[in-house]
């Protein structure tokens, strides 16, 4: 398997991964498949900040992580929100592990403080997914989203980064040096 970072010629691909989960789940609350040109948009808006990694195997992206900002407001900017999203045929290999150790070690480089998962609720595989990396739930809010003509709520799970408190500078992705980069994608 390897690994790289996204750009927006993968939206095709990515989106392949993406439309099940749309179509199929309530794992994101988004009702229609974005289009080919909107989701470029968002791989470049996050690729241009946030770590947004891929893995591939046998020259196919079987799946995608990434860091996005938790909210607009500048006290936050110390903390992100992450997603991850596989193929359906490719959950249960470990890759999701990779991907998670990977990101999770590059957010730390970037000087991250913290990190969040919402998660569609109830997940608990999703939830023992997020806990082996030592996330701790830290609230659900009942009744967020409906879809499928059900309501969902989410659940809030939290990893501390940073042993110290004292925040340095965040740091771009594109501030990584390429030895950085590749050292994270190994």
């Amino acid at each position: 398997m390897k690994f790289r970072l996204a750009t927006t010629a993968d939206a095709t691909e990515l989106l392949k991964i993406y439309k099940p989960y749309v179509e199929k789940t309530a794992i994101t609350f988004e009702y229609e498949v974005p289009t080919v040109e909107d989701f470029a948009q968002r791989i470049e808006k996050t690729a241009s900040v946030f770590p947004y990694l891929l893995a591939i195997e046998n020259g196919k992206i079987i799946g995608y992580a990434y860091a996005g900002r938790y909210r607009e407001r500048a006290a936050y900017d110390w903390v992100v929100e992450l997603s991850i999203y596989l193929d359906e045929n490719e959950r249960h290999h470990g890759t999701g592990t990779i991907l998670y150790e990977k990101l999770l070690t590059a957010l730390s480089l970037l000087n991250y403080q913290r990190a969040y998962a919402c998660i569609t609720y109830p997940n608990p595989a999703s939830m023992a997914f997020h806990e082996k990396f030592g996330f701790e739930a830290i609230g659900i809010f009942q009744k967020s989203g409906y879809k499928f003509g059900k309501w969902y709520g989410i659940q809030w799970m939290d990893l501390l980064l940073q042993k110290d408190e004292q925040v340095q500078p965040i740091k771009l992705i594109t501030d990584l040096s390429s030895e950085t980069i590749k050292k994270i994608l190994e």
